[in-house]
């Protein structure tokens, strides 16, 4: 595989991107279901997304946005400078060039042939993040780029389904909730409604829960929106030390400049 030129942007493969949304539909091609089947006398639902913005006078919103406002737009990303794309067009050939890949963090672990979802994983905005992240060192961020990749086989980041985490969030402990006023989509963390004891699992369903994030990230937005409240947490029911050293660690080496805002509230 070739590098891309230094004029074109392009992804780290020849699939597509796995950050691309498909394009948006109108209301007219995609009409909202109807809640009352088989019958012409009732009331329509009210389509609220042909409404935004709403007003208090239209009383409690009961149906999720399916997308952000239209006001709602990320940061544009800055141009890159000559030196910055120099960088970029060097990783690019390097990880354009990867076939296999550890299969776990054991020095001399087997290999394994890159799959389509991790040549997907490789686009330019996850390149330039990881560039950002390692202050545009060249060799720094192609060796996290790989330890990423050796990681999410290791953890089985793909392998985390709704029906293996479900249990974890039967109380609504972690809630994707809409859009910030940049784009961003909001993850809520509620600690007092924990309902399983400390184990590994807890941890999975977190990256289960940012994994589902990202999917939401509309074009150009790269990070999310974080909100925890604390209000009518009990001792024991936050996390331990030893998940909050594992949750930073994860955060800071496999998803980074993903941040975008985080707010606390009610903490004691």
């Amino acid at each position: 595989m070739s590098a891309a030129p230094e004029t074109q942007a392009a992804p780290a493969a020849a699939v597509p991107a796995v950050n691309e949304p498909p394009q948006s539909q109108t209301a007219e091609s995609n009409p909202a279901p109807e809640t009352t089947a088989g019958t012409t006398e009732s009331t329509p639902e009210k389509n609220i997304e042909l409404e935004l913005p709403m007003s208090a006078a239209d009383g409690l919103i009961q149906k999720p946005f399916a997308r952000p406002l239209e006001t709602a737009k990320p940061t544009p990303p800055a141009q890159l400078q000559p030196d910055q794309q120099a960088k970029y067009n060097e990783v690019f050939k390097t990880v354009s060039e990867w076939t296999v890949l550890p299969t776990t963090s054991v020095k001399n672990a087997p290999t394994a042939p890159l799959t389509d979802s991790e040549r997907m994983f490789l686009t330019r905005e996850c390149i330039l993040r990881y560039l950002r992240a390692s202050k545009w060192n060249v060799s720094e961020a192609t060796t996290r780029l790989q330890r990423t990749l050796t990681w999410r086989r290791e953890y089985g980041v793909e392998k985390l389904t709704a029906d293996y985490i479900s249990i974890e969030n039967e109380t609504g402990k972690q809630v994707i909730l809409g859009y910030d006023i940049e784009g961003r989509p909001c993850l809520y963390l509620i600690p007092s409604k924990q309902n399983t004891e400390t184990s590994d699992r807890q941890i999975e369903h977190l990256v289960f829960m940012l994994e589902r994030v990202i999917d939401l990230m509309g074009p150009d937005q790269e990070t999310l929106a974080l909100l925890v409240n604390f209000k009518e947490t009990k001792s024991g029911q936050n996390a331990s030390i030893g998940q909050a050293k594992q949750t930073l660690n994860f955060l800071q080496n496999h998803y980074p400049e993903r941040m975008g805002r985080a707010l606390v509230i009610n903490s004691k």
